[in-house]
């Protein structure tokens, strides 16, 4: 038991300290590269195994040396965490952030694997403690960010490791307990001193803005699973800047809760969708600061429904108190936290105006910290369910950049047809704009044409340039869509970038970049991250096989493990993100979905002596394909259900998947050593590959979608079944029946 409680304690200190990361990325360098804190924990898991074998002749493994690592690893957390916030980012010193966060889970992949070697006969109870750990970690981190910021929660993370090692080893106790002390009093101390705390990220939007105007200074800061919101007041233009991760930001104004007072608001360009109708019914999604909501009172809305995912930004905005108007408890505004999509699934309420001003956070998800900021507002299946819920003259309105107008208008024509969506879509760009303060663009997909009075009309406006309008112009390549003279197919290849439609299976709108949609930062990561997992493939390979293993029952280890690493991560991902748009929430997708496919997976592992590797492989196959067909038409029906009726199902669909992934990993540990290399070799083998499958995952996902994405992680799972099948045929022989050392 102690054994199995420390295994537990790593695994859930190091997902925290991963998911952890991924905020702290986002935040300080860009949400494209919170994908480096999952590469590198599922990365630094695997080096520490392989290192443990490449010094296997001058480390021989003891639960005494397990209990100084994890030791180490405890110390690393603070260290490399020091080491993020102290040092400024900027591109030239990604490698540095990379190795910095690396170490840690090289020191706890390199423990773990120590323990796995020495009890080997019982690791699927180990396993299962690993997956249990990692679960409850899913969990408590949500709670843990939202209570103590990601910097504080990281260093409280860093204690679970210290009561490991204590666990692990007598020997290390004292230590372990000196080491405890000092790092309660740095998480009591943090807050004050600061000094783990972000200090600046010169590139975000927040540290630009503040430099320009002294007087300005953050007053409120918090985090959660979803986002680190800033509150920085001393602009001239607002009570407050709220900024997301850094970066975005939507502007709080002040305002004496009297309609009256903030009538001026429809002179704005982004009131413009309001003048088509007298006293709109109007929905707000994502209405972040509530400058949208008061430009829809200040037209003449009787009353706005603000439909807001992240509880910080009402938190925040409610702090404001009467200085921004009472605003989100406004008799006349009615404010809903759920996110946009899954509100309509369930109302049966239509609108004059349905308004997105600029709905994205730039903030990287929970859905494995891979998202190129994935949004379910800004599909074609989101553009239909908009369009079900307008009035008659109702009107979908959606506030960007220039920059998103072809795929707009790509999912109006994949919705409507292009000659009868050039009749109901209009998009106007504001004259106005600076480098710092581009111009903005309003699309416009109305439920009826548009009249020749209406297109008059906005002819006129004077403070818009027209880029579509019926009846009067249509831009370039989008009036030879429209008009029918090119075909959908020939405006994407024309485009200078990505800019077919979008869809759930695909939702990468910001996507843009020809021809794999990654931006070039993210590319040049990937490879930075590729060429080394390269080159320890090819040494695991190379210096892998022992030298009287049979080349036949060898290959097909590496090829199972090879098989499972990549297979487990890809399924994983893929079927997460499928349950991010059923439940509406990407906070739930962790906290609930990933603590029940963990720790099902953790008690499938302790039952895995029961069943046969080949058999759970084919039947994990076999069910992600399923999923994967049917998943893209069901989660859609089941949109409507109440919130607890979704995360019913959801738990249901991905419990049995869950308990079946935990088997195979440590069925095929218990079948190795001897004449085939030990546990520490494939454990190092399964978290270099899983590495590949992450960011694999993230490749097809954008270029084909999550649908093959899932399908081919089934696919890995048929060759382990095959391999599978060669290792157990291998086990009547006597060298693979010995315990590892």
């Amino acid at each position: 038991m102690p054994i199995q409680a420390a295994v537990f304690l790593i695994t859930l200190s190091g997902l925290m300290f991963e998911i952890g990361l991924t905020r702290i990325f986002s935040a300080t360098i860009w949400y494209h590269f919170a994908f480096v804190a999952i590469s590198v924990a599922l990365l630094g898991w695997g080096l520490g195994g392989f290192a443990l074998h490449a010094l296997r002749s001058r480390v021989r493994p003891s639960f005494d040396k397990a209990g100084v690592l994890t030791l180490l690893y405890a110390a690393s957390i603070p260290l490399s965490l020091w080491s993020i916030v102290r040092f400024p980012f900027s591109p030239d010193k990604l490698a540095f952030y990379f190795l910095a966060s690396c170490v840690p889970f090289l020191l706890a992949g390199a423990s773990l694997s120590m323990v796995f070697a020495l009890r080997r006969e019982q690791a699927g109870t180990l396993y299962f403690a690993d997956l249990l750990g990692a679960s409850l970690g899913a969990v408590g981190v949500t709670f843990l960010l939202s209570w103590l910021g990601a910097e504080q929660a990281v260093l409280a993370v860093s204690l679970a490791p210290t009561a490991a090692a204590a666990l692990l080893s007598s020997r290390v106790r004292m230590a372990a307990i000196g080491l405890a002390a000092a790092l309660l009093a740095v998480v009591v101390v943090q807050e004050r001193s600061g000094a783990f705390s972000i200090k600046s990220a010169p590139t975000k939007g927040m540290y630009r803005h503040m430099a320009a105007h002294p007087g300005s200074r953050i007053a409120l800061t918090g985090w959660n699973a979803y986002s680190r919101i800033d509150a920085v007041t001393g602009y001239p233009d607002s009570l407050a800047r709220l900024y997301i991760d850094s970066d975005a930001w939507t502007g709080l104004h002040r305002w004496d809760g009297d309609v009256k007072s903030v009538e001026h608001f429809r002179t704005w360009f982004r009131a413009r969708p309001f003048s088509f109708t007298p006293q709109p019914k109007t929905l707000v999604i994502g209405p972040g600061g509530g400058s949208d909501v008061l430009v829809a009172l200040g037209s003449g809305s009787p009353r706005v429904t603000a439909v807001e995912m992240n509880p910080l930004m009402l938190r925040f905005v409610r702090s404001f108190g009467a200085e921004a108007g009472g605003l989100y408890d406004h008799p006349q505004v009615e404010t809903i936290l759920s996110e946009g999509r899954n509100y309509l699934s369930r109302t049966d309420r239509t609108f004059d105006v349905i308004f997105l001003g600029f709905v994205d956070s730039w903030a990287a998800v929970a859905s494995g910290g891979l998202s190129l900021s994935e949004n379910y507002l800004y599909t074609t299946e989101a553009f239909r369910a908009y369009y079900d819920h307008l009035t008659p003259d109702g009107v979908l309105a959606i506030m960007r950049w220039r920059d998103d107008i072809p795929r707009l208008v790509s999912n109006a024509v994949a919705l409507l047809g292009a000659q009868e969506a050039g009749k109901h879509i209009a998009v106007l760009m504001e004259k106005r704009g600076t480098d710092e303060d581009p111009p903005q663009m309003i699309f416009m997909l109305r439920r009826r044409p548009f009249t020749p009075e209406e297109s008059a009309a906005m002819m006129a406006w004077t403070d818009a340039t027209p880029v579509i309008v019926p009846g009067h112009v249509a831009e370039g390549a989008y009036g030879d869509l429209l008009s029918g003279r090119k075909t959908m197919e020939q405006y994407v290849d024309e485009a200078p970038v990505r800019a077919g439609p979008v869809f759930d299976d695909r939702p990468f709108f910001f996507a843009r970049q020809k021809p794999w949609g990654l931006p070039r930062p993210m590319m040049i990561a990937f490879v930075q991250v590729l060429l080394p997992l390269v080159a320890i493939c090819a040494a695991l390979l190379f210096w892998g096989r022992p030298a009287h293993a049979p080349a036949a029952t060898y290959r097909a280890s590496l090829l199972y493990f090879a098989c499972l690493g990549v297979g487990f991560i890809v399924v994983e991902l893929a079927l997460l993100q499928s349950m991010t748009l059923l439940l509406g929430h990407p906070i739930f997708t962790l906290s609930i979905l990933l603590f029940t496919l963990l720790a099902a997976g953790g008690l499938g592992s302790s039952l895995s002596t029961r069943f046969r590797v080949p058999t759970v492989c084919a039947v994990i196959a076999g069910a992600g394909i399923v999923y994967a067909l049917v998943l893209p038409r069901l989660v859609p029906a089941l949109l409507p259900l109440p919130l607890w009726g979704r995360i019913v199902i959801a738990i249901v669909m991905v419990a049995p998947l869950g308990f079946a992934m935990g088997m195979p990993f440590p069925s095929g540990l218990r079948r190795v050593g001897g004449g085939l290399p030990d546990p520490p070799f494939y454990w190092g083998l399964n978290g270099v590959m899983s590495v590949v499958g992450s960011i694999g995952t993230m490749l097809v996902a954008v270029t084909l979608g999550f649908q093959v994405a899932m399908i081919l992680g089934s696919l890995c799972y048929v060759c382990a079944a095959l391999a599978g099948r060669k290792l157990l045929a291998a086990e009547s022989a006597p060298a693979l029946e010995s315990p590892a050392a």
